[in-house]
Order: structure tokens, then C-alpha cells, then sequence
């Protein structure tokens, strides 16, 4: 128990009309310092006997457990009862934001939301307050009974739960074998254009030559969509930017294989290896998972935990029907390919970069680690002409541990974002909000900007 503001100038007050009244033998005076002193002392009592009082403050409801992915935010609303004045102290719980800070004595509705960043397992088991005492001189610290708990997952883990149902979805692999219409190697006319770098000089259309003056190049559909080839820089400043990058490989490769369109993955990971994920649609996907699984340490067990039973989704019933051996056996199925490459990146661009298939390129990196490796493929793809996109994280910062650090993390990003823009890619960040994917958890859909 302390004294507030007004108790200070009271006990100032209260010591100088003692001192008064002893220096001048006032009776009157004293009379008065003694009667103020029993309010004083009346105050005191009331501020150290009403917190200790069991069930004085309460909160109704006395618990919550909150499931989110981290970015995201829940809020809840209940009552606060207090029989004094209390002023919260959440200092020491960031994750925890009340709609006030201070409430009077009585009844009130209390609301808070619950938000973090980073992933783990968040606990309050009291609400740290402070209670003023009936005439505010003094305040004692309370802890409201409140347990609180909430625990934060990745970002990735909807995006695993929305691969999973895609798998349940396409069994055997069926979907993503559909032939579609694209130029490239083939047997079927389909235009002839100016002559790039890069072309094959075997389809050189001599008449077409002959009438422009140019080196016209005769090009043909081939079977098979245009392919979509993914380069994923695995490295990242921090886990909030390792997350967001691992989410939007899994929702490109997944949508992508939705949509019966080629996909590959070719992740740099550690500044020297590269592993390159390829084969049909459903293939891709299993590998993928996999490989953002092992690196975000995420679990089967943490998957078939959060499937939402609620949901009317077919493929999801089925999945918490069939339990945990259904996810081995998803998982396990991978089949493709998936190799280690010892070899530069030039080689493996090279060999992607084919001039005789229509592909386009996704870049996923945080711009500020592999600043060199990717500055060399966006160089190498502008070369070749191939269409390039790259998508970054538009908050390097958020990984910072200090202010320094922040704002050399931001210096760089901007640096390397101001470069990829120049070299004519095209430019995505990822967004802040959780797209509405399928197999969302419905816990995880209401998303904080």
C-alpha cells in the first residue's frame, strides 16, 4: 500500500498543522490535526482491509482460452465488479489490451482484446491493478481473479490446413493432370513474333523474315499450362517475416495446383544449398508442406488439433474422421522430385528459363537477407525476358530487437526494394491480412489490419 497524490499533499498538510499547533500550544489546532489524523487513519485501514476482502473484484467471466494465429486478434467483452476505484497496470502483458484503463467502483462492462505478433503460448492467471482506497489517499496493488490463455499459432498453419484439405480433395491425385492450352514446344501453330535472346534458331520463320527484315521466331502450343516457377529465399531476419514468407509459398503452390496450372519450388536455403520440388500439382504440394513443416517445427499433431469440426467442409469431416494416420499418409505420399543441387543459381535459372516454355517466376524473399544471390537472378531473368514477380514482406522491421536494428532493417529493405522496382519486376507484398483461403480455422478468419 502507497500513497497516492492527494495522500502526499494530505499527509503534508495534516504534518504541518501538527507542527502549528505544537509550536503555539493551539488547542483548537490540535483538536483539528486529530481529527484529520483518524480520517487519515480511517483511509488507511479502508485501502490495505477492502483489496485483501475475497471476492471483492471479480470478473465474470472468471476464464478464457482463445485460439489465434499470430497477426490476429480476438476481442471478448464480460463485468468488471469493483468496490473501489481501479486503475489496470499491463505492462507486463502486451498481448493484453483493455478498451480502458481505469474504471470507477461499481459494476461495468469490461472489454479486451487479445493480439501478438509472435507465436507461443500466452498465460495470465490475475489482472494486475491498482485499488484506490474510499478517498483516494491510498492505493493497493490487487490481482483481479482472471485466468487468461492464449495460444498463438503461425500464420502457416492455415495455410497447411487449407494444403491438407486440398489433398483430401484431390485423392489420388487425379486433379492437376488436365491439359491446358500454352505456348511452348509443340506441334500445333500459335504465332510468330520478334526473335528474343534465348530463342531456339531451329524455329526461325524465314518467310516472316524475309517480309519484315527481322528475325522472326515461329511459336506453337504445347501441352501443358504455362508453369510457375517458385524461387523461396528461405533465410529471414526474424520469425514473423520467416512466417509470412513460409504462408504465401504454401498458398501460391497450393492455389497454383488448384488451378491445374505447373508449379516447381526451388528454396535456397542457408546461402548454399538448393532443393529443387517438382512433379505434378498434388506432388508439389505434399513436398512443400513438408518442407515449411520441418522448418517452422510444426507437428502433425498440431494440425489435426486445430481442424475445426464445426465446419461443413466435406474434405475436413473427412479429415477428423479418418485421425491422426490419414495425415501420415497424406504427407508421407510425396512421390516428384525433390534433389539437392550443389551447383550456382545461374545454372538452375538457366535450366528453368527455358525459351521454349511459357513460365513466369515468384520471387519470395525478405529483400534483406541473400541481398546478392537475388540481386543475380533478377538480373539473370531480366536477360532472358522472363516475367518476374517479386513478393516480400512489407515489415522487415517487426523482427527488430531493438530500435537500431529496426530502422538498419528498414534502410535495407528499401534499398533492395528501390533496386527490384528499376530492374522492371513486378512487385507484390504480402499482405497483412490473412487471404481467405480454404481451411481457414473460422477462429482465424477475423484478421487485425
Amino acid at each position: 500500500m502507497k500513497l497516492t497524490e492527494r495522500g502526499k499533499r494530505y499527509a503534508a498538510a495534516l504534518g504541518l498543522l501538527l507542527g502549528a499547533g505544537v509550536l503555539f500550544f493551539d488547542p483548537y489546532l490540535l483538536a483539528l490535526t486529530a481529527s484529520l489524523a483518524v480520517f487519515f487513519a480511517y483511509d488507511a485501514l479502508d485501502g490495505y482491509v477492502v483489496p485483501r476482502r475475497k471476492g471483492a473484484f471479480r470478473l465474470d467471466p472468471a476464464a478464457v482460452d482463445a485460439r489465434m494465429l499470430r497477426g490476429n486478434s480476438r476481442s471478448f467483452s464480460g463485468t468488471l465488479v469493483s468496490p473501489r476505484q481501479v486503475a489496470l497496470d499491463l505492462g507486463s502483458a502486451p498481448w493484453f489490451r483493455a478498451e480502458r484503463s481505469s474504471y470507477p467502483a461499481g459494476t461495468w462492462p469490461f472489454a479486451f482484446t487479445l493480439s501478438s505478433e509472435l507465436a507461443g503460448t500466452y498465460r495470465m492467471e490475475s489482472l494486475p491493478a491498482d485499488a484506490s482506497s474510499r478517498y483516494g489517499l491510498f492505493t493497493s496493488r490487487v490481482g483481479v481473479p482472471f485466468d487468461v490463455r492464449a495460444r498463438v499459432y503461425p500464420r502457416l498453419i492455415a495455410a497447411a490446413i487449407a494444403a491438407l484439405e486440398y489433398l483430401t480433395r484431390v485423392g489420388s491425385g487425379s486433379e492437376g493432370e488436365v491439359e491446358k492450352e500454352s505456348l511452348g514446344p509443340g506441334l500445333e501453330y500459335a504465332e510468330t513474333r520478334e526473335y528474343l535472346p534465348g530463342d531456339n534458331l531451329r524455329r526461325v520463320d524465314w518467310k516472316a523474315t524475309a517480309r519484315s527484315s527481322s528475325l522472326m521466331i515461329k511459336h506453337y502450343y504445347s501441352e501443358g499450362g504455362g508453369a510457375v516457377h517458385v524461387i523461396y529465399f528461405v533465410e529471414a531476419p526474424g520469425h514473423i517475416t520467416h512466417d509470412e514468407l513460409a504462408t504465401q509459398l504454401l498458398d501460391l503452390v497450393v492455389s497454383s495446383a488448384a488451378r491445374v496450372t505447373p508449379v516447381s519450388v526451388t528454396a535456397y536455403e542457408r546461402g548454399t544449398r538448393l532443393t529443387t520440388i517438382e512433379g505434378k500439382g498434388w506432388q508439389v504440394v505434399i513436398n512443400t508442406l513438408n518442407l515449411v513443416m520441418a522448418e517452422s517445427r510444426i507437428t502433425y499433431d498440431d494440425l489435426y488439433s486445430l481442424l475445426d469440426v464445426s465446419s461443413l467442409s466435406r474434405e475436413r469431416r473427412e479429415l477428423v474422421a479418418a485421425g491422426k494416420g490419414r495425415f501420415a499418409e497424406l504427407l508421407g505420399r510425396a512421390g516428384g522430385k525433390r534433389q539437392a543441387l550443389v551447383s550456382d543459381v545461374r545454372g538452375v535459372v538457366a535450366r528453368l528459363a527455358s525459351p521454349d516454355v511459357q513460365s513466369s517466376f515468384i520471387l519470395l524473399s525478405s529483400l534483406v537477407s541473400n541481398r546478392d544471390v537475388l540481386a543475380e537472378i533478377i538480373e539473370d531473368l531480366r536477360l532472358r525476358r522472363a516475367e518476374t514477380t517479386v513478393v516480400y514482406p512489407p515489415r522487415p522491421w517487426k523482427d527488430a530487437s531493438n530500435l537500431g536494428e529496426a530502422y538498419t532493417l528498414q534502410a535495407s529493405h528499401e534499398k533492395m526494394l528501390a533496386f527490384v522496382e528499376k530492374s522492371g519486376c513486378l512487385v507484390g507484398a504480402i499482405p497483412l491480412k490473412l487471404p481467405r483461403m480454404r481451411g481457414i480455422p473460422s477462429w482465424a478468419v477475423p484478421a487485425a489490419a
